[in-house]
Parts: C-alpha cells; sequence; structure tokens
C-alpha cells in the first residue's frame, strides 16, 4: 500500500502521482434542528466521519499493488478495494458539502441512512453522485451526535430503499432522529 506514514497522501505505485487525503479527515461541524414546528431552534455538534469508500471503489482487474485496503464482509468474503481518482476528485467538495448540509434536501433510506445525491444531469434526473451518509448518537462522546460518510459514488437512479422518496431538509432528519434517540423531546 502506498500510503504515507499518517495516512494523509496516498501515491500511485505505478505512476508515483501523489493525491492528498486531507478532504477525508474528521472534523465537527455543528446544524440547527427544530424538535418541532414551536420550539426555538437550536445547534447540535456533529462529528464527521469519513471512509476510504470515498475514494476507493471494488477492484476489478487492477493489479495487486493498487490494492489500497481489504474488508471482511459478514457473509465471508473478502472485497479488496482500489484507489479511485473520479471519487477523489468529487469528493474534494466533499467537507463543503457537508458543512452547508443543513438546508439541503436529503433522501432517508433504512436504518438512519441518508442519501444526498449531487451534480444530477437535469432537475428530476436521478442520475448523480450520490453521498451514502448514516447518523449514530453515542451518548458517551462528545460530541454524541455522528454523521458518518460511507460511500460516495456515481449512480444512473436511486439506491432501492429511496426510490419513492421524496426527500427533506438534513436539519429535519437529523430532528427525528434525535427525537427517536430521546435527546429532544417531541
Amino acid at each position: 500500500m502506498a500510503f504515507n506514514n499518517d495516512k494523509t497522501t496516498w501515491t500511485d505505485p505505478d505512476t508515483n502521482t501523489a493525491y492528498a487525503l486531507s478532504a477525508f479527515s474528521s472534523f465537527v461541524t455543528t446544524y440547527e434542528i427544530k424538535p418541532d414546528k414551536e420550539a426555538e431552534p437550536f445547534s447540535v455538534p456533529v462529528r464527521v466521519i469519513f471512509s476510504n469508500h470515498c475514494y476507493s471503489r471494488e477492484r476489478k482487474d487492477e493489479p495487486a499493488n493498487q490494492i489500497i485496503d481489504t474488508q471482511h464482509r459478514r457473509d465471508g468474503t473478502i472485497e479488496e478495494r482500489v484507489f479511485c481518482k473520479l471519487r477523489w476528485d468529487f469528493c474534494q467538495a466533499l467537507p463543503m458539502i457537508i458543512e452547508n448540509l443543513g438546508l439541503q434536501k436529503c433522501l432517508a433510506g433504512d436504518r438512519e441512512i441518508i442519501y444526498r445525491q449531487e451534480q444530477k444531469s437535469g432537475v428530476v434526473a436521478h442520475d448523480g453522485w450520490y453521498i451514502c451518509m448514516r447518523l449514530d448518537y453515542r451518548e458517551k462522546k462528545d460530541p454524541a451526535f455522528e454523521l458518518w460518510v460511507r460511500s460516495v459514488h456515481w449512480r444512473q437512479n436511486r439506491p432501492v430503499d429511496i426510490r419513492n422518496h421524496g426527500g427533506q431538509k438534513f436539519r429535519q432528519l437529523l430532528s427525528q432522529f434525535a427525537k427517536k434517540k430521546g435527546v429532544v423531546k417531541p
């Protein structure tokens, strides 16, 4: 693997091209939530964490020296991941997209999975870059809310669990999640 010591850069072993991974550093941001229509909005800090799936994809025919990670799945299979320049290129703007997510429409899927579609070809088009995120709440952590950016990938259509979904502002989804976790009272 061609990572530097602190994994802030990956260097392609074939071309010697270095790719900075600083856009994928964890950070804390703040979102405004509102428990209900009559309540005053308030801010909650959220730690944002990025998976290497934001800059890698499943290995197909690439040589073994291109493998950046090997992941063991629950079903016993092993997935080898390789660096993906297309994902890396798109994701250079990812921290800013996440910072400004509060008022943006997102699509809610199963198990606190949220999708944000970017760079679609038309107003009602379903193609584009999909940012796949998962909300988590860990009472003993600081901050307690986490937004895990699990993957970023180009799709022609919406994921199955959000096909008939109209979308909601991210802060509404976060408010609903906070209520469900008992953090704010309905």
